[in-house]
């Protein structure tokens, strides 16, 4: 907030102060609180009539806590990747855990607060997604990311030749990271999630495996693993591209019977004539799919099945919060859904930004706070090191 009262100023400076006083970084802190708010009380009323899906994720951990977010998104799929215009943000719940109970109690309110349930819920894979969407009786649709991710996973962690591979890489960046070779060191592997995300290092095998031949001696030698593990890098290659394909048409066509038989296409001729363990994949996705597919019934319109907007969410929300951990989640937090209101310009058009301020009081923010949030660790510091003196 510092840094838009400098703009503020700057902007002010610059137009002989057309902008009068300028308010200090916590009223402009406040007024967000107090927009937020008011757009997260009222986030169900433009669902009452439609239809919607819910999408539900825990972010990780913030402090000592972890954050549950309910968004509600159109059922229908719009012909492109859902965008942070599409969301209302239902419910922000906070726990220093979560189980499928609590998961569970989290979607009935926000079927509450809409006043029908939604028509699916989108997440991933995690047991306790499954568990409160099951137990809430609501109808899954998995994340499209995390279950080709899921089965990659089954299909490659334990092979041997893959373990190997994954480990002389690693130890590569590890010896050479300070060396003057680090320009050709590969990606940082992700520690969580890492076969959501194989394809980064994937493409990198395959670059240097095609410039192999014109490295000098000692980077051949530093990097002779790579030509040793030609067939497993061509092999690993061909099926990223093919998941990257399937994940594209679900993302930017939807989850429908036509999408699915044109996966099955790209499957059957990027898998089904691989080696047995591309098989192997391709038949499991093959099943998913048609799993996936049973959820649509009768129904031709094409469903949502990609999460990575309550992702982005989060991303965006953990970019500007406090970097001391201590806070946890704060209040700011109502950032979130004033947000993905005024990021769509005809919403931000019509949103009365007057009304929001007027209605909604400090006070209640506090009260708001105290009802769904954790103590701030910060402020419990301070008042228990005060007693010292």
């Amino acid at each position: 907030m510092r840094s838009v009262v400098e703009i503020l100023s700057v902007i002010n400076d610059t137009f002989d102060g057309l902008l009068g006083t300028i308010p200090c970084y916590n009223t402009i802190e406040n007024w967000i609180k107090k927009c937020g708010l008011q757009v997260y009380e009222t986030a169900g009323v433009p669902l009452q009539n439609v239809d919607y899906a819910g999408v539900v994720d825990e972010s990780m951990m913030i402090g000592s806590e972890k954050l549950l977010l309910t968004l509600g998104v159109p059922a229908e799929h719009q012909g492109r990747p859902l965008n942070c215009g599409d969301v209302c943000v239902l419910d922000i719940a906070v726990a220093e855990s979560w189980n499928g109970e609590g998961v569970a109690a989290q979607l009935r309110k926000t079927s509450e607060k809409v006043g029908h349930d939604p028509r699916y819920v989108i997440s991933d894979n995690a047991s306790i997604m499954k568990k409160g969407v099951r137990c809430a009786q609501l109808r899954h649709q998995h994340d499209i990311s995390h279950s080709l991710g899921m089965y990659l996973e089954r299909t490659y962690k334990e092979k041997s030749d893959f373990k190997e591979y994954v480990k002389l890489m690693s130890e590569s960046k590890f010896k050479y990271n300070m060396k003057k070779i680090a320009y050709l060191l590969p990606p940082t592997q992700r520690t969580i999630a890492r076969f959501i995300n194989l394809s980064s290092w994937v493409k990198w095998s395959s670059k240097m495996l095609d410039i192999y031949h014109t490295l000098n001696e000692t980077e051949r030698k530093v990097f002779s693993f790579i030509p040793a593990n030609a067939s497993l890098i061509d092999e690993l290659s061909d099926v990223t591209k093919c998941i990257e394909k399937i994940e594209s048409i679900c993302k930017h066509n939807g989850l429908s019977k036509t999408t699915i038989c044109e996966c099955e296409r790209v499957i059957e001729k990027n898998l089904l004539r691989g080696n047995l363990r591309m098989i192997e994949l391709g038949k499991c996705i093959v099943e998913f799919l048609r799993k996936e597919m049973m959820l649509l019934g009768s129904n031709v319109v094409a469903h949502n099945n990609s999460s990575d907007i309550i992702e982005s969410i989060f991303g965006r929300y953990k970019a500007r919060k406090s970097a001391n951990k201590l806070n946890g989640v704060t209040p700011y937090v109502l950032f979130v859904p004033i947000y993905t209101r005024l990021i769509n310009e005809k919403q931000a058009q019509r949103f009365d930004f007057k009304v929001a301020l007027e209605d909604k009081r400090i006070g209640e923010i506090e009260i708001w706070a105290k009802k769904n949030l954790s103590p701030n660790l910060v402020q419990l510091r301070t008042k228990q090191l005060k007693k010292a003196g």
